[in-house]
This record gives C-alpha cells, structure tokens and sequence, in this order.
C-alpha cells in the first residue's frame, strides 16, 4: 500500500490520497481502483488511456524521484552548512538550499498539477497500460542518461491545461 507523507514533504504531497510518499501512483493503487470501479457496477467500460494519460501517469514517476533527489540535495547542503569553516562558505550552502528549496517546491506543484489531471480518469482507464507507464518512469529514472528526452519533457508538460 502506498505510504502516507512524511512530515517533510509540503501538504501538496498530502493532498492526493492516492500518491504515497514518493509521489508515484501505486501499482496496487491503480489495480484496487480498478476493482472498485467494476465491483461498484461502473457503466464506462474501461478504455486504454491516450498518450496525455499515458504521459502523465509516467512523468508523475519521473517527478516523484526527482523530488526524492531534490531532497537528499537539500539535506546534503543543510549538512555541509552546518559544518562549513567560514560564514561566507557557510552562507554559500544556505543560498543553495534555499535554491534547492525553490525547486522542490516547483516540482510538487508539477506533480500536484499531473495528479489532478489524472485522478478523474483514473477508474475508467486501463490498470495495466498505466502500470506499464509508471514502470517505466522507475526504468528511465535509473537509466537517465537514455531517457533524457522523455525525462525532460515532463518539467514542462504542455499536453496539461494551465494551472488554475
């Protein structure tokens, strides 16, 4: 089952019950919202998603785990910081977390945004394609240098309407 959020992260990450900690929609997520959707005498059959969906549900992976890094980032200059020799060098490691701070905040967002396109559609999409999509995004992310494209492109994914 999918974790619940660590004090940490910002309440963008709690927002969504279904993201657990890491951001990335379960596989048991998606199976279990399948279930309930036939269980419950859903009329829509389920469809294959279209390649927005497809898309987001895979760059909701991606940016999960560049969140992750964001905040190991973020821990490793708070540590350097606190141990730096001089205030100026100290000040210097301050200024970067603030920075890395910044950008963890933008990639929640983008990550809030991917999970709000896709919760409506969720239970009328196909378990296994959206699946597929997120263990994808887990191979891309270990394999980046392949990736980079895919990877790229969900920092600015222009398939989702604007933010309202």
């Amino acid at each position: 089952m999918c974790a619940r959020p660590h004090l940490g992260e910002t309440r963008l990450a709690a927002e969504s019950p279904l993201w657990g900690r890491r951001g990335n929609l379960c596989a048991r997520g998606v199976l279990l919202l399948s279930a309930v959707s036939a269980s419950a005498g859903v009329a829509a059959q389920q469809h294959a998603p279209s390649d927005d969906e497809l898309r987001s549900i895979y760059c909701v992976e991606v940016i999960r785990a560049e969140i992750g890094v964001q905040h190991h980032l973020i821990s490793a200059s708070d540590a350097a910081a606190i141990s730096a020799p001089t205030p100026a060098l100290r000040q210097q490691w301050l200024d970067t977390s603030s920075e890395l701070l910044q950008g963890l905040g933008r990639l929640e967002l983008l990550r809030y945004r991917l999970q709000r396109y896709m919760l409506p559609r969720i239970a009328a999409l196909d378990s296994s394609a959206l699946a597929a999509a997120v263990r994808q995004g887990e191979a891309d992310v270990e394999e980046s240098g392949a990736a980079a494209d895919r990877i790229g492109a969900c920092k600015q994914p222009k398939w989702l309407p604007p933010p309202a």
